[in-house]
């Protein structure tokens, strides 16, 4: 079994890693944890949840829903992208600024217990972002 990759968490540093591709044929791929997750699946429990939801690339943001008490989210209930911009994605890849977008994208909803996530989820959620084999991860918060 390979060991698990080691991840920090901190509230002292944006984890940012600079891009030094081409932003023209990158694949992009969307990871929040702002809650969001597409209409055929559950919803994320708003006291705790630690599991992660899957959004299919070809998604729209009308097929998308939000889940989450613990952030003001009246101008993602006009309009998901502002938090998930997958539509935005899209239109860029029409217009050719970038590659394209992943076939998935990844979402958390909140949660107190950090460490449990740390261990247990975010060690399962970065292989499947590496298996989506993006060429770029946006990250977006809630």
């Amino acid at each position: 079994m390979a060991d698990k990759p080691v991840i920090e968490i901190s509230r002292y540093c944006v984890p940012f890693t600079p891009f030094g591709g081409q932003l023209e044929a990158a694949s992009i791929c969307l990871v929040s944890t702002a809650g969001v997750y597409h209409k055929s699946d559950p919803p994320f429990d708003v006291n705790g949840d630690l599991s992660f939801r899957v959004i299919p690339g070809t998604a729209h943001a009308s097929e998308l829903r939000i889940a989450d008490a613990h952030y003001d989210h009246g101008c993602v209930d006009r309009d998901v992208n502002c938090v998930f911009p997958i539509d935005r994605l899209t239109e860029l890849t029409h217009e050719h600024r970038i590659g394209g977008v992943a076939d998935r994208h990844f979402s958390i909803g909140f949660t107190q217990a950090i460490r449990q996530l740390r261990d247990d989820t975010l060690p399962y959620l970065v292989e499947e972002v590496r298996s989506t084999r993006p060429d770029a991860v946006l990250l977006t918060g809630g």
